[in-house]
């Protein structure tokens, strides 16, 4: 029996949740809790040992912990990513394209969970694919086994002809915390992940992409850390499903939206573009937004004392921000016209898609 208290320092856990870093979920039904990091957390870069590993950890109602997940980990190119010596040895397996399925038992019999939910639509596929084709499944003793949820209607950019299954992907111990790959859980009964003959990082590195794959994880057995390579013809093919454009954030932030709920079903490395490209556009509203507001100052104060509205536009009329002043003089907001200003073109949406 391993409690969220052993594993966890309770300060620490509750100022992440309290700082919005990590968020939970309860069952619908059951005494169990999933803890998972925020969107905050991805683009805040507010990585801890507690925030790498709440990725669906799930906690029963007695405070023991249930299944435990595969830490956070990053792509190889990524500042976060490890710094691993790359003649380490190592294995590598595919990276399924799908959801992460984990494995645990609500009671009654074993279930499913993503990674931020227990009742996701994945979830309650995946648990029924447990149960009926796979219902004599046990997981080895002490380990929270993982599963990748394939099925066509949670494709996302991989076509797996028609594949509807849960494919291993290895196991975590839940006392220690210390991950496994497939071959941990030998009795598993339906399909595995595909394992490669790489021996190393820099192997790994020099593989020719697989046409319609995702990419590969590799996991240093010794130090028990994995990084992802995600291959560039893909990350492409990703923003072009989901529609991510310099256009799609410019229209978030000119309606007010919340970015955070665009980019939260997202792979990270989307989070760190649709952000870079938030702060350019924010950035460029507030240059001009002060160009218009020196403009303003240095036109007012070459004015002969009491001017009038007249003789303001003889000054403004020679001002490429003419309409942004009047605005101003008028204390009118004129950051809005600054906004359609700064919206990406439609060739550079398109560019920004590829």
């Amino acid at each position: 029996m391993t409690l969220l208290h052993d594993v966890f320092d309770p300060v620490k856990l509750t100022e992440a949740l309290d700082s919005g870093l990590i968020r939970t979920q309860r069952h619908p039904s059951l005494p169990f809790t999933i803890y998972n990091y925020t969107e905050h957390c991805q683009y805040s870069g507010a990585w801890s040992p507690v925030t790498l590993a709440c990725r669906g950890l799930i906690v029963d109602g007695a405070g023991r912990i249930a299944a435990r997940p595969l830490s956070k980990f990053f792509n190889h190119s990524e500042p976060q990513a490890p710094s691993l010596d790359p003649g380490a040895a190592v294995t590598v397996t595919d990276k399924a394209d799908g959801s992460l399925g984990i494995i645990y038992h609500d009671g009654s019999g074993f279930a499913v969970a993503t990674r931020g939910s227990f009742a996701s639509d994945q979830a309650i596929h995946a648990t029924e694919i447990l149960r009926t084709r796979y219902a004599s499944f046990v997981p080895p003793d002490g380990l929270t086994v993982l599963v990748e949820i394939i099925y066509p209607d949670n494709r996302i950019v991989v076509d797996y002809q028609g594949l509807d299954d849960l494919v291993l992907l290895g196991a975590v111990e839940i006392a220690t915390g210390r991950s496994h790959g497939p071959a941990a859980v030998p009795g598993w009964p339906g399909p595995v992940v595909e394992t490669f003959g790489y021996t190393t990082l820099a192997e790994a590195l020099a593989a020719p992409p697989r046409p319609g794959r995702e990419g590969l994880v590799v996991h240093f057995t010794d130090a028990d850390q994995r990084v992802k390579i995600k291959y560039t013809d893909y990350v492409r093919l990703h923003r072009l499903v989901t529609g991510l454009t310099p256009r799609t954030v410019w229209e978030v932030l000119v309606g007010g939206g919340d970015l955070d709920v665009l980019l939260a079903p997202l792979p990270d490395e989307f989070h760190v573009w649709a952000r870079g490209v938030a702060t350019e556009l924010i950035t460029e509203v507030d240059r001009r937004a002060a160009a218009v507001e020196a403009a303003y100052a240095g036109i007012v104060a070459g004015l002969p004392a009491g001017w009038g509205r007249k003789e303001f536009a003889l000054a403004a009329m020679r001002s490429p921000d003419r309409g942004e002043l009047f605005q101003r003089l008028d204390g009118h907001d004129y950051r809005p016209g600054l906004w359609q200003r700064v919206r990406p073109s439609a060739e550079k949406a398109q560019g920004g898609a590829e």
